[in-house]
């Protein structure tokens, strides 16, 4: 493998700290994922980056692909991307351990390529954070979604996404992109609306107070302060998370934001009477 077939980012997937002896340097190890290249880095440091997390999107620097050894690649460190990229499609660094329907996590990565970069800007500013990215790949629908299986509402997030396009053939004047984005994000909240107890999953407080609804549009505002979204497009795509909870029927609703109601819908009912949102 050449040094410039490696990918620029990489999800972090593990990291292991040991002294090493006789110095003061610290042994690192880390576990990096993309689809294009699995890897475990090592380096050594003088100090313990406490930026470094599971989950967190990093950059190689210093690849050392000739000192490769028993599958280790030496560089000379793992860095934290700490700024959202627009360029970065974060499906592609969704490790296997996450999903293990790769094919899922391809239709999402497709989907995700279809907005138009000032959305994927903001959905990146949106799920930078490592462990919210987790979560939002990996948590359920509901507390009551049973048999729980991991990933159920990241499932449904890319089939409402898949089934809103599919609705749009032959409608004119619809942004796909703003009703993508609005799709994949419709139950993003849902990622810290659960906590995992020994019963399952139960609400947590910001579940029970709060709710996925307005943790989204928090989430939202909070991504945008960071990247540069043009108004309509973010006006848009607020009109399209929060009409969408009314009747869909009555007048002043956006065509994205009838469509995203119809194929939430449509996908839940085409689950279980029971799936639940």
């Amino acid at each position: 493998m050449q040094t410039n077939a490696f990918p620029t980012y990489f999800r972090l997937v593990s990291l292991v700290r040991l002294p090493v002896p006789g110095s003061r340097e610290i042994h690192n190890e880390a576990v990096l994922y993309h689809d294009d290249a699995q890897i475990t880095a090592i380096w050594k440091s003088n100090h313990v980056d406490s930026r470094l997390k599971r989950g967190c999107c990093v950059a190689l620097r210093g690849v050392s692909m000739n000192q490769e050894s028993n599958g280790r690649i030496p560089v000379s460190r793992v860095e934290l991307i700490d700024k959202p990229i627009p360029a970065i499609n974060p499906f592609l660094t969704v490790p296997v351990a996450w999903c293990a329907d790769r094919a899922l996590v391809q239709r999402a990565a497709e989907l995700w390529e279809q907005m138009g970069r000032s959305l994927q800007h903001l959905f990146n500013a949106v799920m930078w954070d490592g462990g919210r990215f987790y979560r939002y790949i990996t948590g359920p629908v509901g507390s009551s979604d049973y048999p729980w299986a991991p990933g159920r509402n990241f499932r449904h997030a890319v089939a409402v996404t898949e089934k809103a396009a599919a609705l749009t053939s032959g409608l004119a004047d619809i942004s796909n992109q703003v009703l993508i984005a609005a799709a994949l994000l419709h139950d993003a909240g849902k990622a810290d609306d659960y906590r995992l107890s020994v019963e399952g999953y139960v609400l947590s407080d910001r579940g029970y107070w709060i709710g996925y609804q307005n943790t989204i549009l928090e989430w939202l505002a909070v991504a945008r302060s960071r990247v540069i979204v043009p108004d309509a497009q973010y006006v848009a795509l607020v009109h399209a998370l929060i009409a969408r909870r009314s009747d869909e029927s009555r007048s002043g609703l956006s065509m994205e934001a009838t469509l995203l109601a119809t194929a939430d819908r449509l996908s839940s009912e085409a689950v279980s009477p029971a799936f639940g949102r």
